[in-house]
């Protein structure tokens, strides 16, 4: 009994999700065609711009990540209409200025701010 319970559980739960998801396929695109539609374009501009942000973070974590000389490190990546900041500690100061010239080489990264990085103590 317990076991037929847990997968009428789980089976709930899985279509829950997948409505969530197909709900917020469904906003985005209806949100999506209301914002290119807006007056003067400004709201198509904004969501231009997130979407933008949001692909020079991912691409700036990836590309740190991919990077041999600095794959283990821990940097928190925001990016704020182009300009990309960096948080976290890294090992010298070397590693920093490693790491923002990897994340200024990004497609869209206008300038890189490194003053939330330091470099651990020994």
């Amino acid at each position: 009994m317990k076991t037929h319970h847990t997968l009428t559980l789980r089976n709930a739960l899985s279509i829950a999700i997948l409505a969530a998801a197909l709900g917020a396929g469904h906003a985005y695109a209806a949100s999506s065609d209301a914002s290119s539609t807006s007056a003067g374009g400004t709201t198509a501009k904004k969501t231009e711009r997130v979407m933008s942000d949001s692909w020079i973070t991912t691409k700036v974590k990836s590309e740190i990540l991919a990077n041999s000389g600095t794959k283990g490190f821990k940097v928190k990546v925001k990016t704020m209409r182009g300009v990309v900041a960096l948080n976290g500690t890294l090992p010298s100061q070397e590693s920093i200025d490693q790491v923002a010239q990897i994340a200024q080489k990004v497609k869209g990264v206008s300038s890189v701010d490194t003053s939330a990085l330091t470099v651990a103590s020994k």
